[in-house]
């Protein structure tokens, strides 16, 4: 019997949960990628790298989407039963609320290992690349993309201009090159398409161009000498990019192993981004007992008041810990009061919350909320009715 009703409950909160992570990760990646679009095409950057910088982002995100998923997966869960008179068969068959806890903190479990792996190992790694990848994009190393309609100067006295791009600039459309030599040897090429490529020694950048035709003006030759072609290689030299730094530089691209073994450090990022990693693992365990009471609500109302009050509560706590981190990570605030202060006063909050939903009679938390909004709502209400009875 209780096997039938862990799975149960089980079940209805991982369908939430699932469809929450998955809603809240497009919605957070959605709202960067427009920046992100805007900073690679103002770059000249390939368009295809924003998909690349986006999914190094989702790491980052994870952060706050996977705490919030668990608690609106297992809020809705309890409000569900709570509304179907499902809870109160449950709790009058002799079985507690600490007892219907328990499928949900194994879900806490699970996803704090996944917490630990995704913020101590995948997070670091990620944040490196995408930085990488920023780089990458303002030094001009991934390739600059040619904009339609405008002449651009690509170095080595060559001028490019086209008509048309596609495939994020791969294949360029009616173009006009010209290559000005030191000697002042002009060759004017225009092509149908064409297209960029390394040359297999990477010694050279290759402009490769089809159906065309060149002029070559020689200031020596009496006039110029124009030649019809298939196809022409026009070679350039590769630029000589900048190399970006390595990883572990910066506090936020260390693991968390990596900065358990430099814990001795004088650096205070090094002990301000351990302790905030720790605690961020850790809060999840705590998000099942603050959804639960939560998520009890009154049959009669059945407002929900509860994920409102939830959400900001988790929303204020992430904001929290990274201006502690921040804070601590410059120097002169002990870690212990800007992060783990925090932390403790989310847990005391959350005890209280789970102590009036699990053992006081009645066991609504938020009731007396909910009886301060329904008096401001009536009184609005009647506000607004005399309003439209003298107009």
């Amino acid at each position: 019997m209780l096997k039938k009703i862990d799975k149960y409950i089980l079940r209805e909160t991982i369908v939430p949960l699932l469809v929450t992570l998955g809603i809240s990760a497009v919605l957070l990646l959605l709202e960067k990628m427009l920046s992100l679009f805007d900073f690679v095409i103002n770059q000249g950057g390939p368009i295809d790298i924003v998909w690349r910088m986006l999914g190094n982002l989702m790491p980052q995100y994870l952060t706050l989407v996977l705490p919030l998923s668990m608690f609106l997966g297992v809020l809705l869960a309890v409000r569900k039963l709570a509304l179907n008179s499902e809870l109160d068969a449950l709790l009058a068959t002799g079985m507690s609320l600490n007892r219907l806890a328990v499928p949900t903190f194994y879900i806490a479990i699970f996803l704090l290992i996944v917490n630990v792996i995704v913020v101590g190992f995948i997070q670091p790694y990620s944040r490196y690349a995408y930085q990488g990848l920023v780089f990458d994009v303002r030094s001009g190393a991934l390739g600059a993309s040619i904009k339609a309609g405008e002449f651009t100067n690509l170095g080595d006295g060559l001028t490019l201009r086209i008509e048309e791009s596609r495939d994020s600039g791969r294949e360029l459309i009616n173009i006009f090159a010209q290559k000005e030599s030191a000697n002042g040897r002009i060759q004017s090429i225009s092509a149908e398409r064409g297209s960029f490529f390394v040359s297999p020694d990477q010694r050279f950048l290759i402009l490769r161009v089809y159906n065309g035709m060149i002029i070559d003006l020689d200031l020596t030759q009496s006039r110029p000498n124009i030649v019809n072609f298939d196809m022409h290689d026009l070679p350039m030299d590769v630029p000589n990019f900048a190399s970006f730094r390595d990883r572990g530089q910066e506090a936020k691209e260390m693991t968390i192993i990596e900065l358990w073994q430099a814990r001795g450090s004088d650096d205070p990022a090094i002990i301000a981004t351990l302790h905030s990693r720790i605690a961020r693992a850790l809060s999840i365990l705590i998000v099942p007992f603050l959804a639960i009471p939560l998520g009890l609500v009154a049959k009669r109302s059945g407002r929900a008041l509860g994920i409102t009050v939830g959400v900001i509560i988790l929303l204020v706590y992430h904001k929290l810990l990274e201006f502690g981190l921040n804070f601590s990570a410059m120097g002169g605030v002990s870690p212990w009061l800007v992060i783990w202060l925090p932390t403790v006063i989310f847990i005391l909050l959350t005890a209280r919350l789970y102590y009036i939903g699990a053992y006081k009679v009645g066991g609504l938390p938020l009731r007396r909320i909910e009886i301060i909004y329904e008096v401001m709502v009536e009184a609005i209400s009647r506000i607004i009715r005399r309003l439209r009875t003298v107009s």
